[in-house]
């Protein structure tokens, strides 16, 4: 007797592995993405000089990866600790890109103290995520658990 794909008990590993990793992928190519594109410090005339170490609007393209992780999630069928992981590999790169850029002030000479402002956009970033994430866990919890089992 074959089984079903649908009636195949879940893999969660499988499931963590088909949300994480292209979430991871996608969040560390945003982050990759800003740090290379950005200018550094260029003179805008003989005096004046801009200091951009970062792309910021693509910087904040990496609030948008958070749908498409809960959306993956979802479809994923993943369990609460492929959740976690999700949101985790979502906003480690983008702590990694804010210390990149706090280290850039720093040794171009340009740092004040208030480069490592940049953190505030990662610690958004983990609030955002950690509440979506949740919610959209929580709903997919109570919709497994009214979903009727058969034997």
């Amino acid at each position: 007797m074959a089984v079903r794909q649908e009636d195949a008990p879940t893999r969660p590993h499988r499931a963590a592995r088909r949300v994480v990793l292209p979430v991871g992928a996608l969040s560390a190519a945003v982050g990759a993405l800003a740090l290379v594109t950005a200018p550094g410090a260029t003179t805008v005339d003989g005096t004046t000089y801009d200091t951009t170490f970062v792309t910021g609007w693509l910087w904040w393209l990496a609030y948008a990866v958070v749908p498409v992780a809960a959306v993956l999630a979802w479809r994923a069928r993943a369990s609460y600790l492929a959740y976690v992981a999700t949101g985790t590999v979502l906003v480690v790169p983008q702590v990694v890109v804010a210390a990149v850029v706090a280290v850039r002030y720093q040794l171009s000479g340009w740092g004040s103290g208030l480069e490592f402002l940049a953190f505030l956009h990662p610690v958004g970033l983990f609030f955002l995520t950690a509440v979506v994430l949740g919610a959209v866990g929580a709903v997919d919890a109570a919709h497994r658990r009214r979903r009727p089992t058969t034997t």
